[in-house]
């Protein structure tokens, strides 16, 4: 008879089978509430009236009280009635894989754009984004025309400074 030690509901085992089992409604709820009181114990921090009225402290003091609030709200509502698990909402390794992509892309923008310039760091940005779902022709020339496009209309047009 084989062994079903540290095999757990669903076949899941070890911490990825924990994790993929935790309510995934709750853990965002906390951690938005540990937001909210952060900011609002930051709220205190500021001034709540000035001499002309509402002070830089008012703000933020009553929007993070509200988000304390619905905080709250959304916990109570993940734990009671509206349970999902992260295994159940995770993306897939494909889904991962262009989320890392994009994420790829975007760095190397930030890293090239002083370096090069806009329509270089740009259209490194779009190959990269492209290049895994179109022939390599075709990703170039598509991430060498978004970005002359996006070029002119906000060098030109908008007549916004790029680097």
């Amino acid at each position: 008879m084989a062994s079903t030690e540290g095999v757990t509901r669903g076949g899941q085992s070890g911490p990825n089978g924990w994790i993929k089992r935790q309510n995934a409604g709750l853990w965002f709820g906390l951690a938005f509430l540990a937001f909210s009181v952060l900011f609002f114990r930051m709220s205190f921090d500021l001034a709540y009236m000035s001499k002309l009225g509402a002070g830089p402290g008012m703000y933020p003091r009553w929007l993070c009280g509200i988000s304390i609030v619905v905080a709250i709200a959304y916990i109570w509502q993940s734990c009671t009635t509206q349970v999902f698990r992260i295994g159940d909402r995770f993306p897939g390794r494909r889904e991962l894989t262009n989320v890392a992509t994009i994420f790829v892309s975007c760095v190397v923008f930030l890293l090239l754009l002083n370096h090069v310039g806009f329509l270089i760091a740009g259209s490194a940005l779009m190959f990269i984004a492209f290049w895994r779902n179109y022939a390599l022709w075709k990703a170039t020339a598509l991430s060498i025309t978004i970005t002359v496009i996006t070029w002119v209309v906000f060098k030109i047009f908008f007549s916004v400074p790029l680097p």
